[in-house]
């Protein structure tokens, strides 16, 4: 792809500002230092550093932005679906729903700041930011690996991440989908591929001590397909070991696989499928809290990203996000010898299946289930980004 610097963003605190707040939105889900409130902490170094400077910039170029988003379908739909959101809160229910109004804004202050971050700074920037982004996760999960021993935490057979990766499951899922961007990302010198492969192995060894079966069948599901899109030797080795690792894991893991059975997920279909039969199209509302329960055990969410955004925002929200989901496969596979383009088509395929086992909400306020949605779908957007057409000042007069 071709994608030339726009002229007044290529220098500049704003983008400094936005480099510095996609970095730390990523690493930041692992590496905030305020385990007392980490969420609070991250979210508000994310808003300054990130949000901020994105929707200032939004203002003052309007028309770029309205181009971005008139020449990437992904977008239109995008909009409609937080737009959408803002009209839900006329119903939802619970506690402080007009503050609510900041999640769509927070997801298109990141979309538009990844936006404006790469077309300041190219594609080589993006690249380096996610291969850096990765070592530190990596130094993340090495560090949560060594600390394991001396940790209690309310899964003492399951390793944990730091800060807001306080489940297994999410752990597993945020660490696997770096795993997988990294793995396209392989650099040319010696000693930062010795790093890049120490990395890797920090990461899928982490995801496998989670012992969450979804992070493995998702890597397990992006290994086996990798040649589809990844012709290199690199990719037809991914898709031999992860029929060796699929063997192994049936021989010598299967009382892991099945010791926790299904974990309810049937049950909690059926109660997710009423719930969206009662609210067909309007749905509870954004964010607005729900409960399901079977026999003693609860949740606060259908354990589905697609369920649950059925639940609170209608069906015609999850068709406009399955579409642009589906157009956001079509365009990694267009730029499938990018490997930016590699990289949505991994990230697609491991969250694709990571989040009909153990998804959340879709639209919540910056947290690591990012990473597998809106991070994707950023990176996708920013291959087609329209070329900077923006007047310079003259040189002189007569000109």
């Amino acid at each position: 792809m071709s994608v030339a610097s726009y002229p007044a963003l290529r220098h500049g605190w704003p983008i400094a500002l936005i480099g510095l707040g996609l970095f730390w939105l990523i690493v930041g889900v692992a590496l905030t230092p305020s385990p007392t409130n980490a969420s609070s902490w991250y979210h508000n170094v994310v808003t300054v550093l990130l949000f901020a400077p994105a929707l200032w910039l939004a203002i003052r170029r309007g028309a770029w932005v309205v181009r971005c988003v008139r020449d990437t379908p992904e977008l239109i739909l995008v909009l409609a679906l937080l737009a959408w959101s803002c009209v839900s809160l006329a119903w939802a229910g619970g506690n402080h729903v007009a503050e609510r109004v900041k999640i769509p804004l927070q997801v298109a202050g990141f979309l538009l700041g990844w936006l404006f971050w790469v077309a300041a700074r190219g594609e080589d920037a993006a690249r380096n930011l996610l291969r850096l982004a990765g070592y530190a996760m990596a130094a993340g999960a090495l560090a949560a690996m060594l600390a394991f021993p001396y940790r209690h935490t309310d899964f003492p057979d399951r390793i944990t991440g730091f800060a807001m990766l306080d489940g297994p499951n999410l752990s597993g899922y945020v660490m696997g989908a770096v795993a997988v961007w990294l793995f396209q990302l392989p650099p040319t010198r010696r000693w930062e591929q010795i790093l890049w492969l120490l990395s890797l192995g920090c990461l899928l060894a982490f995801a496998g001590l989670t012992l969450s079966r979804g992070t493995w069948l998702a890597v397990f599901v992006v290994m086996l397909v990798m040649p589809l899109f990844d012709r290199s030797r690199k990719g037809l080795a991914s898709s031999a070991l992860a029929v060796v690792g699929g063997v192994v894991a049936l021989i010598l893991g299967r009382r892991i696989l099945e010791a926790r059975g299904v974990s309810y997920r049937p049950q909690i279909w059926e109660q997710a499928q009423a719930m969206i039969h009662e609210r067909p199209f309007r749905g509870l509302g954004l964010d607005t809290p729900y409960t399901i329960t079977i026999g003693t055990q609860s949740w606060t969410h259908s354990h589905n990203l697609f369920t649950n955004l059925a639940i609170e925002l209608g069906v015609p929200a999850l068709l406009c996000w399955l579409v642009a989901w589906f157009l956001l496969l079509r365009r990694g596979w267009t730029y499938r010898h990018d490997p930016l383009g590699r990289i949505v088509l991994g990230l697609w395929v491991f969250s694709t299946v990571a989040l009909q086992l153990d998804g959340p909400a879709l639209l919540m306020s910056p947290r690591p289930e990012w990473l597998l949605t809106w991070l994707p779908l950023a990176i996708g957007a920013a291959l087609v980004l329209p070329s900077p057409t923006e007047p310079q000042e003259p040189a002189s007069a007569s000109s």
